[in-house]
């Protein structure tokens, strides 16, 4: 079993403006290679966090950063939280940060927002981990979640949701549900993730990547990871995925649902250590 909060002695956290909207930042590692890491609508940073660990000892230098509306990040009217604005704030963190060539690691809603980073800002990323992500295969209408179901910060609801988002029932603990529902019923939270929920739901389809990235960034490496019970995005869309983007390795994870980083991080960080260990 995973404990949600496992890694975190080995992380700092700080806050960082931009646009005049303050996120989280979690940093870890000094390694040569950084690896930018991007979670799903309803989540937050250290969502990567029991995955550090290994990630620091194979060598990354690592940076998770909370959405806006997400996790410590600033919840309120007149915040955009539409896909294509997340990757222009996050583009704003990462110059701020005065990063470059980075390696991007997103999940579902923040695998959009890294593919769209990656054609609109294309000195910023090296390479792409789309991890069940969104915007690049097709997404059926009876697989969209409802945005009340991501918003909804009740205990009852955070331990539903979080039972859909991992394979093993026994990762959800009482202490994993009590954080997830004290940040997700922050002044704020409800009406910022029913706004990024909506807009993922409306803009899943409308807003793929996958042209851009054959007409802008060709020859960028792809690595797609998905979990072999992803219920969020079920893996049929990893085989579509895979054959929208000739030349991506596709890498299908057992035991695991739509967080193979957080159900399997040893398994996760050896297929990232591979690709980047590939010649481009």
């Amino acid at each position: 079993m995973t404990a949600f909060n496992a890694g975190r002695e080995k992380v700092i956290a700080y806050p960082v403006t931009v646009r005049g909207v303050r996120t989280r930042v979690i940093e870890a590692g000094s390694g040569d290679r950084v690896l930018v890491c991007l979670h799903g609508v309803g989540s937050r940073a250290d969502r990567f966090v029991p995955a550090v660990p290994a990630l620091v000892a194979a060598g990354f230098h690592v940076f998770a950063i909370d959405f806006p509306g997400h996790g410590f990040a600033d919840k309120r009217d007149g915040i955009d939280y539409r896909p294509q604005a997340f990757a222009a704030y996050v583009a704003d963190v990462l110059d701020a940060l005065h990063l470059r060539d980075v390696v991007i690691a997103g999940t579902s809603l923040g695998g959009l927002v890294a593919a769209r980073i990656a054609c609109d800002r294309p000195e910023l990323v090296e390479r792409l981990v789309l991890i069940g992500t969104m915007g690049i295969a097709p997404l059926d209408d009876g697989d969209k979640v409802p945005p009340e179901a991501v918003a909804n910060g009740t205990p009852e609801r955070v331990r539903a949701k979080l039972g859909f988002l991992v394979a093993d029932p026994a990762n959800v603990t009482a202490a994993w549900v009590r954080e997830e529902s004290m940040i997700n019923s922050s002044e704020g939270a409800h009406g910022a993730l029913l706004a990024a929920a909506a807009h993922l739901n409306e803009e899943a389809n409308s807003d793929l990547q996958t042209e851009r990235l054959h007409e802008l960034r060709p020859g960028i490496p792809v690595l797609l990871v998905w979990g072999e019970n992803d219920r969020w995005t079920p893996v049929r869309m990893a085989y579509i995925a895979r054959d929208l983007l000739p030349g991506s390795k596709l890498v299908v994870m057992p035991g695991c649902g739509h967080a193979p980083y957080f159900e399997d991080p040893a398994t996760f960080v050896a297929h990232l250590h591979d690709f980047v260990a590939t010649p481009a």
